[in-house]
């Protein structure tokens, strides 16, 4: 400012080549100057192109493509000033970060017209330009026909194949570069070639790129090291990632990538432990962290942090002028409605929803997920029918909900509805899953078939081999009674989960085949895939249906000792199911002493052993061990543990003995206390086939 001041009272201020030094100056001095700069430049009766170039970059580069752009559009109607290469490339690079696509093509027209290409400083800012605007395909015909090729133009169109989701082309452009055309890769296109790999998945050759930039001496660059960690994070490979950032300086950008990172992998507990004081910083660096961190708070019901953090995100709008696109801001408000459901504040879910200015569509599906989630099915059916527009994520949800409380016949009803009704939506492999689920609660095998058929014709074929939507057809048809199907959609699947395999095994032992169960499950411990406590509970099941009392043993044994999994009630529940069907009543009582002695220490599991006294009480019935039976019963009946199946199986231990004055002294004390056997039920097809003729009009 004295400078200029200076310049002034000297009249030297209207100088070309002085002004220009002085409006570089500016430019240098705050991006806050801009508007002096700009002032100065008005009062330049003569511009020539440096004076023109000096400011249209610094309004690029400040962040203002629009007025550079308006700049140059001024200084082209001026005839007297011709343009050179570099306000070229600055024009392209604005183009780019607008985007504008129909422009971009104008300034490279321009470009021709005044002779700059070939020109490797404006070949690059072009296809740069039609990369950002998505228009990759004028990106690779402007690379192709570039006569020269610096390490720049390589990485340019490197990360224009990665930033438009073309991961393997980036990668195989990274190979070409390196080594068929020779060029040294630097430290930007080790980076590129990390987050193409982490996009593709591609751990091994990321791997490797990693190894080339440590042995090219990269890793002193922070982005490489934050381009690595991603990789791995992405990978599912955490402690590798953590490696890569050990010994790093604490930053908001590494604080960034950990809580990214963690959550994706669902280290909850991880990510929370990593945010600190300086996470305003990290919000105004990257807005879209709050979404993780709303979930990691959701997922571990942490309701005052996540208050906090909608706190910041309120100060941040306010104070901070921190503003957020229109994706954004519907993401952010999602994830606040989720976690407050999911922290059990359905009311403040409500209440941020009402707030709302603008009910997206996500939101509704948020406050049915969260109603759902909460046990208010009413609700959750209230919220979908007052939706003004639905999507498939809508149908999905309730069709969901329905199923998880148990309510098969109208998740086929609304699935029926859908096609019927709203002819404009159709199912993906998450809504055809759900409904799979449903007509495995029917044993509904006629319409399963249907529905299968269905996602056949409407979902695409990525998805129809979704793992999600086989393993729920593998678990229909193994509960509706054809194994056989099951069988075949397992062997023709070409990736499978433990859910997968567990289905499968469930799918054999439901139906008496317990050495089939067993040979299955050995073959997913052959695949290099680890079993759950799922996995567990239904192979020890399968050994207790076909008495396979030596195999449940050293199933249940291995639990622990192998895979770090401690029993809980279903576990134990199935040992002595099997040590009862074997006669082994005394050995399975040893078993249920020493899990309530862990109960009472307080260390166990929830003290919910109803079903594993259950169990042993249906042993006692089995072999007629009326002294067991007994004794199991009155514990039962201690703890108020199935008291009307405990007194009913009493009565059948009693009655196979041949004690009938037990039996009836047994049902006029349970009739005395006033307990009611709950009638059993049963159930034929002819509605679910109504149903299924709705959904096959369409």
């Amino acid at each position: 400012m004295k400078s200029h001041a200076r310049l002034i009272k000297l009249g030297l201020h209207t100088d070309a080549v002085i002004a220009t030094r002085l409006l570089k100056a500016y430019v240098s001095y705050s991006p806050k100057s801009l508007a002096n700069a700009h002032q100065l430049f008005d009062e330049i009766p003569f511009k020539d192109t440096v004076v023109w170039t000096s400011l249209i970059s610094a309004y690029a580069q400040a962040g203002h493509p629009t007025q550079a752009l308006h700049l140059f559009s001024q200084m082209h109607i001026q005839t007297q000033t011709k343009p050179n290469h570099f306000v070229f490339a600055t024009a392209a690079r604005a183009c780019g970060s607008v985007p504008d696509l129909r422009l971009g093509k104008t300034v490279h027209a321009c470009v021709i017209k005044h002779g700059f290409s070939p020109n490797v400083v404006v070949d690059t800012s072009i296809l740069n330009m039609y990369a950002k605007c998505c228009a990759i395909e004028f990106s690779v015909r402007v690379f192709d026909e570039m006569p020269e090729r610096n390490v720049i133009s390589w990485n340019t169109m490197i990360a224009g194949y990665a930033n438009n989701g073309m991961g393997i082309c980036a990668l195989e452009l990274f190979h070409r570069m390196k080594c068929v055309e020779c060029e040294a890769p630097d430290e930007f296109s080790v980076v590129t070639a990390l987050s193409a790999c982490a996009g593709t998945n591609d751990l091994a050759l990321g791997k490797q790129i990693y190894a080339y930039a440590m042995c090219s001496g990269f890793l002193s660059d922070p982005a490489t090291a934050n381009a690595a960690a991603n990789l791995y994070f992405r990978c599912g490979i955490v402690e590798c990632a953590e490696s890569a950032l050990k010994g790093r300086e604490e930053s908001a950008m590494l604080k960034l990538i950990k809580i990214k990172g963690y959550v994706f992998n669902g280290r909850y507990q991880n990510a929370i432990k990593s945010i600190g004081y300086d996470f305003v910083e990290i919000i105004l660096m990257d807005c879209s962290i709050v979404i993780p961190v709303l979930t990691a708070c959701a997922n571990l019901s942490l309701l005052r942090i996540g208050r906090q953090i909608h706190g910041l995100i309120v100060t941040s709008t306010n104070y901070y002028n921190c503003h957020w696109d229109d994706e954004a801001a519907v993401a952010i408000r999602t994830a606040l409605i989720d976690m407050y459901a999911k922290c059990c504040s359905i009311e403040e879910a409500q209440r941020v929803f009402d707030y709302l200015p603008i009910q997206h569509v996500t939101h509704w599906n948020a406050m049915i997920a969260g109603y759902i989630h909460n046990g208010l099915i009413e609700n959750a059916v209230r919220c979908f029918d007052a939706m003004p527009e639905r999507n498939v994520i809508s149908w999905t949800s309730m069709i969901s909900g329905y199923v998880r409380y148990r309510l098969p016949n109208e998740s086929i009803r609304l699935l029926a509805k859908m096609y019927h009704e709203d002819g404009s939506t159709r199912g993906n492999c998450f809504t055809f899953s759900a409904a799979l689920n449903a007509c495995s609660l029917l044993t509904a095998l006629d319409l399963g078939k249907q529905i299968h058929a269905q996602s056949v014709r409407t979902v695409i074929t990525s998805d129809t081999n979704s793992v999600e939507l086989e393993t729920a057809l593998i678990d229909m048809y193994s509960k509706s009674g054809n194994l056989n199907y099951a069988r075949r959609v397992f062997d023709r699947m070409g990736e499978r989960n433990v859910v997968s395999w567990t289905s499968m095994i469930m799918g054999h032992a439901i139906h008496g085949r317990g050495s089939q169960a067993l040979e299955v499950f050995q073959q997913m411990l052959n695949s290099g895939l680890e079993p759950n406590e799922v996995t567990f509970v239904v192979v020890l099941s399968a050994c207790s249906h076909c008495g396979l009392v030596e195999e449940g043993m050293r199933y249940f044994k291995l639990m622990r000792e192998k895979y770090g999994i401690i029993q809980r009630s279903e576990h134990y529940a199935c040992m002595v199911d099997l040590l009862g069907r074997a006669g082994k009543l005394t050995e399975a009582w040893s078993l249920i002493e020493g899990i309530m002695c862990v109960d009472n220490d307080g260390s166990g599991d929830d003290g919910n052993d109803g079903a594993v006294l259950g169990a042993l009480l249906g042993g006692c019935q089995l072999h007629g061990d009326v002294k067991m039976g007994s004794q199991v019963a009155k514990k039962m009946l201690e703890r108020k543990q199935q008291v009307s199946e405990t007194y009913i199986a009493l009565s059948n231990v009693y009655a196979s003995s041949g004690m009938w004055d037990e039996v009836h002294r047994l049902r006029e004390e349970q009739k005395s206390q006033g307990i009611d056997k709950e009638p059993g039920r049963s159930q034929i097809e002819t509605v679910v086939s109504v149903e299924a003729s709705e959904l096959n009009h369409r």
